[in-house]
């Protein structure tokens, strides 16, 4: 079902029921960048089946690093 906020459609939230997002726990993270632009890298194809590499640029090393 879809509710309306300020008179528009919305879709209901995409977070777990229940769940303590201020958990520790591990987290998967989407970053949408403006245009697009590949900031943290390219991802690449691995030799190994189904497998995929980040090729990373200098500012996702220093994200990294950051994020740890």
């Amino acid at each position: 079902m879809e509710d309306k906020f300020q008179n528009r459609y919305s879709i209901s939230s995409p977070r777990l029921a229940g769940w303590d997002y201020g958990a520790h726990g591990l987290y998967f993270v989407t970053i949408c960048t403006k245009d697009r632009i590949p900031y943290f890298g390219e991802i690449t194809q691995s030799d190994l089946p189904d497998t995929a590499l980040l090729q990373q640029t200098d500012i996702a090393i220093i994200a990294h690093n950051n994020l740890l």
